[in-house]
This record gives structure tokens, sequence and C-alpha cells, in this order.
């Protein structure tokens, strides 16, 4: 047999049975250690009481050996402060102030603080029963110690669980990814926003618009402006060239814009003094491209005769202006007169 061990006493046994018998469980609520009178006791099974009993708390924690499951191991934390005497004796009493459970236990002497040397002890008794289902153990968290190896195995349980709090706005937490579906909807703020899910967004996102999807748009071509068939990129000023644009004077101007066709019609009146005179006239809007066809006709003349209008480009790539000379049909100088032109362009 074993030095040391643990034994039901005879008021536990039966109790044991009658819990058995009308399934009403025995109430464990507190373990007492002892110093046996100054020797290591034996244990008989018929203890009522310990020998010497010098310490009685409630329990810190319960539970079923894994590897026997007909063992119920129940422990106690003393703290620094308590202490003065050697454990030599170990007893679990229930609700009803019995002794359930008696055994000895190896010597260990416990210190206290004024005698310049302490620790937290822990004491540990293994009841073996028939029917572990017919005890239970109540465990008060108000006045019990926890070991260290019960908080380390709390903490990593719990850090292993999900069961946390979700982070909010105000508080932190438990934060979960969310789906692309919530990233794309953006419907959800409980979630949080991966780096690969908000690319896979922006991507989606930043796409050709369309008449019925926002997204992105180029800027057309002349070519695609001019041609008025690209329906998906977009029209600067610049190659609408001003829209339509006019000036109704006398000197005045009608522009169409690049779409339709880019066209520009001039008009103006200029005077001179003598037949043969040169008319140097500049158009109110310089042709981007070229002048197409010019026309002039003399008016206010004071001779019944008529006149040849004879015209001149002036040289550039803009075409600029226009010299005109008016000359009579018969070869001789005309008189004073004004002259009406019209231009057409691009």
């Amino acid at each position: 047999m074993p030095q040391f061990y643990t034994l039901l006493t005879e008021i536990g046994r039966a109790k044991q049975a009658n819990a058995i018998a009308l399934q009403q469980p025995i109430e464990i609520t507190q373990l007492a250690v002892g110093d046996g009178g100054g020797t290591l006791p034996t244990p008989q099974g018929d203890e009522q009481q310990l020998i010497n009993e010098v310490r009685r708390a409630a329990i810190n924690t319960s539970h079923v050996d894994p590897d026997n499951p007909s063992w119920i191991v129940i422990e106690q934390v003393i703290p620094p402060g308590v202490g003065g005497w050697t454990i030599r004796e170990i007893g679990i009493i229930d609700s009803d102030g019995d002794l359930i459970g008696y055994g000895n236990y190896p010597e260990t002497y416990k210190p206290v603080l004024d005698e310049g040397s302490s620790r937290t002890q822990t004491v540990r008794f293994v009841l073996e029963v028939s029917d572990t289902a017919a005890i239970t153990l109540k465990i008060d968290p108000s006045v019990v110690l926890a070991t260290r190896e019960y908080v380390d195995n709390q903490r990593t349980e719990h850090e292993q669980s999900r069961n946390h709090p979700e982070a909010t706005e105000a508080e932190q937490g438990m934060a979960r990814v969310a789906d692309q579906t919530m990233v794309n909807t953006g419907a959800n703020d409980a979630r949080f926003v991966t780096p690969k899910k908000l690319k896979a967004w922006a991507v989606q996102w930043v796409k050709q618009a369309t008449e019925n999807v926002a997204g992105m748009l180029k800027i057309a071509t002349q070519e695609q402006v001019d041609a008025g068939e690209d329906d998906a990129t977009a029209v600067t000023p610049k190659k609408l060239r001003w829209g339509f644009s006019y000036s109704l004077t006398t000197n005045g101007y009608i522009a169409l814009p690049t779409w339709l066709s880019g066209a520009i019609l001039q008009w103006g009146r200029s005077g001179y003094t003598a037949g043969g005179q040169n008319i140097p006239v500049s158009f109110p809007l310089a042709f981007p491209n070229e002048c197409l066809h010019l026309t002039a006709m003399e008016i206010g003349r004071d001779q019944n005769v008529g006149a040849t209008i004879v015209m001149a480009l002036t040289p550039g790539p803009d075409e600029t202006g226009v010299v005109l000379t008016a000359r009579n049909l018969s070869g001789a100088l005309s008189d004073a007169a004004d002259v009406l032109w019209f231009a057409l362009g691009k």
C-alpha cells in the first residue's frame, strides 16, 4: 500500500451510497489541513475530524482526472501570509460540516512572511469514488485563489477560443474580416477590409464608364471627335474648337465646330480711293487650315463702268488675310468705291 493516500470516511461512504440511491449529490465545500499532532498519521477511514486542524478554507478548483475517471482532484491555494506549521494531514468537508474524505500528506512546512521566507502553497486532495456524479464540489470564487497552472490553462483556453466581444469604434475587441460582397456594397460597419479585397473592389470600381454605370473615362482623340462614332470617351473644349462660334458684324464670321466639318464663313467690307489701289484685308478669324474660296464685288461706283477685282491671299500657313486690287473692264483705273468680300475655309 502506498505511504500517502486518501480514503472516504465512514460518513463519506454512507453519504455516497445515499447520494447514488436518491440521486442527491454530496456537496463538498471546504478543504482542511492539519499537522497531525506532530506525527504523520495513517488513514483508517473512521475519522470524523482531523487530528489537529490548523486551517480550513473554501476549495479553489476541482476536476475529474482525465486518466482516472473515478478520481476527483480537489485543490486549495494557501496564500503567503498563512502558515507557520507543517502539513501532515488533509480532509474534505461537505456542506453539513461532515468530514467526507481523509488522507495523510507528505510533511511540508508552510512558512510565513515574518519568518523571512514564504511561498504560495497548493494543496491537492485526490478522492477515489465509485460514482463521480454523486459528488458535487462547490467553489466560492470570492474567497479562493487560483494556482499559476490553473491561470495559465484558463488563459490558454481563452486565447484559443473565439468567445470574445467584437471591436467597436469605442471598444477594443476581436476583428473579423469582411467578405468581398461586404466590401463591394460598403454596407457592413463591423468588419475589416484586407488589402487583397480592397484591391479587388478598386479594380471593379475603376472601370470604363457607361450611360448606366459610373467609371473612368478617356479623352477622345480629334479623329474620334470629328468622326462622332465613339460613345465611350470624353470630349475636351479644345477638340470641340470652342463649339459653334460667330460674330454678326460688318466684318464677321460663322465658325462651325470640328464635329460639324469645322467650316468657317467670313465676310467684310473695305474701301479704296483710286483704281488700282491694293486693299489689304485681315480676316476676322484666321483659318486654322486653309482658305478654300474667295469672292469679292465692287459697290458704290460713280462711273457706270464695271470693275475686275483681283485677289491675292496673304502668304502664311494660317491664311490670315487677302489683298484686293480693283481694275475696270477696259483696263483703265477704277474710281473710288467699296468692295464686299466673302471667304470660305476651314
